[in-house]
């Protein structure tokens, strides 16, 4: 499962910035993630704990925010969700879009005690 790497790395560069700026304690963690990068959430939460034991993200909640997928029509400019739609535009029929939403997989914030 590429969640565990996923989670590795997210750990990884929030410590980084924990270190960095002399943040002893971390209260929270969100995240957000898109659902075209096929990311699943259970799985993030799963890893997260065992990954953040003796750190200053231990016993720290993980918050992930599903990101809708949105797609923008480059045909007729309608805006629209490419997984709901069969990746057709539904204003034209046509297939000449740009995702504007879903493929996120960012630290949105960190809250500190």
């Amino acid at each position: 499962m590429h969640e565990l790497s996923i989670v590795e790395n997210i750990v990884s560069t929030t410590l980084q910035f924990t270190n960095e700026h002399q943040i002893e304690k971390v209260g929270f963690l969100t995240v957000q993630v898109g659902k075209l990068t096929g990311v699943e959430p259970p799985y993030l939460q799963m890893y997260y704990g065992d990954l953040t034991k003796g750190t200053a993200l231990e016993n720290s909640e993980l918050k992930v925010e599903e990101i809708a997928p949105e797609a923008f029509c480059r045909c007729c400019g309608e805006v629209f969700d490419p997984e709901k739609e069969r990746r057709m535009c539904p204003g034209c029929g046509m297939g000449d879009y740009e995702i504007l939403h879903g493929e996120e997989l960012t630290v949105k914030e960190l809250g500190f005690l």
